[in-house]
């Protein structure tokens, strides 16, 4: 096949990974990437091989302007929608230079093009699949740039070629179905055929193409490549120290968790709906190790949230002046416990609270071995922070680690001590005042929820005639409102809320309870609240995330957005406690977990079926993270701990005693003692300077024997070395032997010349100037034989290497002759 054709394909295949990895970076707007890759091998086809569309340069260039102005209006938006825009102009020169007649300039600029979509792909999305894509891409690149190589040197030998070349930037303003193949006719000698590059191989390269040998080549190209660039990616030293790759270019748009210190009904379906990692959670037993499986999907805490605003239809943290914020402490005795490792997701920003930044956990959290004791706790809000604020910027930990009460079963599971005590007056304001408000109309005057109030006070007038009357009163009324919402009211979970909504008037939450009973998890929780502080029962929405897919190869599970997740809890006195609590155990009283979700019933966590696809689901998920870990993610302080550390441990340290000067000290003093020499601790010691002067002494002596003996040898021995390991350069050594004889009569090899060149010009010197006559023979045989070896690999005949020896002593008496008839 042609090396114009192999190039024209493999550009062609070079367009289409780079759109491809455009649209892998914008996802659900993937429609322009995929035309884009139908159009690089299409344009093969009615480009490069038919002729049938050929746009000429000036069309080209006018075309290439239209779509800069067109994508000119989508700079004005996000910074998201300006990458976006910049894909779309790439993608529209990329087409205009498609279905151009195919010139080493249009070349270059596909392949310019082609790596500014890979940079921009990068920004948008540095996912496991973009660096799998790479792989193919790289390849590519290589074997097109040889391909682009070795054609640019056969139009410089071909002068037809280059002719047909350059013919092409002068075709007509614009072909179209022409009708006839680039490959008939005469390209050169008929001016208005449609001209084409029908450049072939030299004769010399053309089993490079036959045997494959070029291939082959590049995939030892591309192994090597992407062995020194892993080498070059983890030892280069990194000098960001909280910063990652990924924050600065894949997935690092500076993506929010679903949850800040407010929250408003309009958005949680959108936080749903995505499937973006936030974190990755183990739980081990605490002294074993050994992974603890969860029969039901855990929670994990965020923040709590207790005043609602009808206006913005959003919930905020609250006006509590005074929290009871302290370090983690170890975990009391008396319970089971699990070690709970949470690693988070660098490429997305973790929201501050007033301690710091939000940290995830289960709750009650406690501090093992291994947490920072920059990790505080909120004991008024139930929230986990990491408290350290060195630099305005900072991103929450890669990894924390905290110990949580094991209670996956039963009342207990629900039921979480409060540690604010309850003489502290403002808490107790916070408790029956803040938590207990129901929010009022503009006026202040009426409730906003009359239809939910009814509903409320329907629900607690049945619950004394219930089954639940053993339980005390206020946890009998919160149990029952919650088996309403997730049992017998007829509610349906749906993300989906505006097309469900009847009378905008009313408060979304009031429209939700009365009329069309369709929301998310915030509608449910948001009237459970509101339903429990209509009768004085304090309660609070709490968000966080539910559960996670458990992956079986890495013995984790991966929490994405998709995960959050809000709840209530609602306040109890040590009295109010559920039969069978010790109130001993709760002296400030405790807060109550109700879920009123349907969806979100107590239910099997996520395991893999043991399915070819489930399989390749967790193995994916599993690369994924890897991926994530150390490559998106390896900044300084984690290239340190996983790569320098390790390496210092295993290769320097054994040798850090060579180096050490208080063990040779020691060693010294221990030696000089063994022969009754005792040094002072004196800063100068006549004894020990006469002691190091002979040391030295010493030295200088070894040195110079060794150095006379190796003068004395080394001739023997490299000559011995060369008989036992000969190599191509040795063995051709004679022809840098002639080059220096002849350099003496007066013959130079310019650093243009080939050795070859430089002999047939000497020869050719010597015919002209009927000088050494006697040594034209013995050169052209000299340098024959020096390209057998070194570039053929060939070993001559004994003969031959017998020969050589007389063939120079030949040219070294011509060369003498010739200086001597100089003279």
């Amino acid at each position: 096949m042609r090396v114009e054709r192999l190039l024209q394909i493999s550009v062609a295949l070079l367009a289409a990974l780079g759109s491809l990895l455009l649209a892998i970076g914008q996802g659900g707007q993937a429609a322009l990437p995929l035309m884009a890759t139908m159009a690089a091998f299409c344009s093969v086809y009615v480009t490069d091989i038919k002729g049938w569309i050929t746009l000429n340069r000036n069309l080209a260039n006018f075309a290439a302007l239209i779509a800069v102005l067109f994508s000119f209006f989508d700079f004005w938006d996000a910074d998201d929608a300006k990458l976006i825009a910049i894909a779309k102009l790439l993608i529209y020169l990329q087409i205009v230079l498609l279905f151009q007649p195919k010139t080493i300039r249009v070349y270059w600029h596909l392949a310019v093009l082609s790596l500014l979509q890979v940079v921009v792909a990068a920004a948008l999305n540095m996912g496991v699949s973009f660096g799998l894509m790479l792989i193919p891409y790289s390849l590519t690149a290589l074997t097109t740039l040889c391909l682009f190589f070795v054609y640019r040197e056969t139009l410089r030998v071909d002068p037809e070629l280059r002719a047909a070349h350059d013919a092409v930037e002068n075709r007509p303003l614009f072909s179209f179905f022409s009708g006839k193949s680039p490959d008939r006719g005469d390209l050169i000698n008929d001016p208005n055929a449609s001209v084409s590059l029908v450049g072939q191989l030299p004769a010399n390269l053309a089993n490079v193409f036959s045997s494959g040998k070029m291939f082959a080549q590049v995939l030892k190209m591309s192994f090597f490549t992407l062995c020194a660039t892993v080498i070059l990616f983890y030892s280069f030293p990194r000098f960001d120290e909280g910063g990652a790759f990924g924050q600065s270019f894949g997935g690092g748009l500076g993506t929010q968790t679903g949850f800040k210190d407010q929250i408003s009904l309009n958005d949680m379906g959108q936080i749903l709906q995505s499937d973006q990692f936030v974190m990755r959670v183990r739980l081990t037993e605490v002294n074993s190790g050994k992974i603890k499986d969860t029969e039901y999907e855990p929670y994990f805490r965020g923040t709590s949230l207790s005043t609602y605003f009808p206006n913005s239809k959003t919930w905020i943290v609250g006006n509590l002046r005074e929290y009871l914020v302290s370090e983690i402490k170890p975990p009391p005795a008396g319970q089971d416990y699990v070690r709970q490792t949470i690693a988070t997701n660098q490429s997305m920003r973790f929201d501050r609270t007033n301690d710091g930044i939000l940290l995830f956990s289960m709750y009650p959290a406690y501090a093992s071995d291994r947490t920072s004791p920059d990790i505080v706790d909120n004991q008024t809000l139930g929230v986990i922070s990491m408290s350290n604020d060195k630099r305005a910027n900072e991103r929450q930990p890669e990894e924390y680690e905290l110990i949580v009460p094991w209670n996956p079963f039963g009342t207990k599971s629900n039921i979480i001590p409060n540690q604010h005590p309850l003489d502290d007056r403002e808490f107790r304001t916070y408790l029956y005042r803040d938590l207990v408000q129901v929010p009022l109309d503009k006026d202040f005057a009426n409730t906003l929820f009359p239809g939910l109030r009814n509903l409320a006070d329907e629900l607690v007038a049945s619950t004394p005639a219930g089954v639940d009357r053993t339980e005390p009163k206020h946890v009998s009324i919160a149990q029952r409102m919650e088996r309403y919402f997730t049992y017998d009211g007829n509610y349906t979970y749906s993300l989906h809320v505006l097309p469900h909504l009847k009378n905008t008037r009313l408060d979304p939450i009031e429209d939700f309870v009365v009329n069309h009973k369709t929301g998310h998890c915030e509608f449910f929780a948001s009237a459970l609240a509101i339903m429990l502080r209509t009768q004085r029962i304090p309660a609070r929405v709490v968000v966080g995330y539910k559960g996670g897919e458990f992956n079986t190869f890495g013995k984790y599970y991966a929490v994405k957005q998709k995960h959050a997740h809000a709840w209530v809890e609602c306040f109890l006195t040590s009295d109010q406690l559920p039969e069978g609590m010790n109130p001993d155990d709760y002296p400030n009283g405790a807060w109550l977990r109700l879920d009123p979700t349907p969806a979100s019933r107590p239910s099997p966590n996520r395991k893999s079926s043991g399915t070819i696809l489930d399989t390749f689901l967790d193995w994916f998920d599993y690369v994924e993270l890897a991926w994530r870990d150390y490559v998106v993610d390896m900044n300084q302080d984690r290239q340190t701990k996983d790569i320098y550390k390790p390496l210092t441990d295993n290769l320097v340290k054994p040798f850090e005693g060579w180096v050490n000067r208080e063990q040779w000290m020691k060693f010294f003093r221990e030696s000089l003692e063994s022969m009754g020499i005792h040094l002072s601790d004196k800063m100068f010691s006549g004894i020990a300077s006469i002691f190091t002067m002979l040391i030295l002494l010493v030295l200088v002596v070894v040195f110079e024997v060794g150095r006379t003996v190796l003068r004395h040898w080394w001739p023997r021995l490299r000559k011995l070395f060369a008989k036992w390991f000969p190599s191509d350069s040795h063995r051709a050594g004679f022809y840098f032997k002639l080059e220096k004889m002849l350099s003496k009569a007066g013959w130079r090899r310019e650093k243009s010349d080939t050795p070859r060149e430089f002999i047939n010009r000497v020869i050719a010197d010597c015919r002209t100037r009927n000088v050494g006559s006697e040594m034209v023979s013995p050169m052209s045989e000299l340098i024959d034989w020096y390209y057998q070896i070194r570039f053929g690999g060939r070993t001559l005949a004994p003969q031959q290497q017998q020969a050589i020896g007389e063939h120079l002593l030949k040219v070294e008496q011509q060369t003498a002759a010739i200086r001597q008839a100089k003279r």
